[in-house]
């Protein structure tokens, strides 16, 4: 819904609405730069589609300023989402040479180790082992900053690669590795993560 004063705002929160905060329109739009991992990380796939199908049009083209890495990476997450290798193809591309980096505004916002994000796309181009030297490098920088959350969701989707590669052991790993994400969800409240992850367990089963 709009919502141009913050009381309306605050009222369609105390109902549940989802918002997106946006700049004026003659302003840059950070919005739009978060919208399709948002629609996304709500199972709102058909939407994060349609944005990822427009950000395709302009060839992936952001300006190249403080916000860029945050808008890739989120882009790489709908389409990690949307399971779209039309787009994790030139995603992966772009953000490749980023791959030791942590994303992040500068403290405003943080989205995690750039390389998880290239293993999830990675993984949905079925460059399987790329996908697992790229969640390998996540998983050690999580560990380095004892970062729960940006962990639980890298071993979720390692986890996942390993259902699909289906390579001697991988099933193991697999069982390993979302197991430990669905823990680490439901002790910190990773609704989604922890959804997810079991969803995935009982895919295996």
């Amino acid at each position: 819904m709009k919502a141009d004063r913050i009381e309306d705002a605050l009222a369609a929160m105390a109902q549940g609405s989802m918002l997106v905060v946006v700049d004026d329109e003659d302003r840059e739009n950070e919005g739009d730069l978060i919208l399709a991992a948002a629609h996304a990380e709500g199972d709102r796939v058909e939407d994060a589609c349609r944005l990822l199908a427009e950000f395709a049009d302009v060839d992936f083209d952001l300006p190249l300023d403080p916000l860029w890495l945050t808008g890739m990476v989120c882009y790489a997450d709908a389409s990690i989402d949307c399971q779209a290798p039309q787009y994790a193809g030139p995603l992966f591309e772009r953000l490749v040479p980023w791959a030791g980096q942590l994303s992040t505004t500068g403290g405003v916002t943080a989205e995690g180790p750039v390389s998880h994000f290239l293993g999830g796309l990675a993984a949905v181009l079925g460059r399987f082992d790329d996908a697992n030297t790229f969640f390998a490098q996540a998983a050690a920088m999580n560990e380095r900053m004892d970062a729960k959350f940006f962990a639980a969701r890298t071993d979720l989707l390692w986890g996942k690669m390993f259902v699909e590669r289906q390579a001697p052991g991988d099933p193991e790993r697999a069982q390993d590795l979302l197991t430990r994400a669905q823990i680490a969800a439901a002790a910190h409240g990773y609704g989604t993560v922890e959804r997810r992850a079991t969803a995935a367990l009982r895919g295996m089963d």
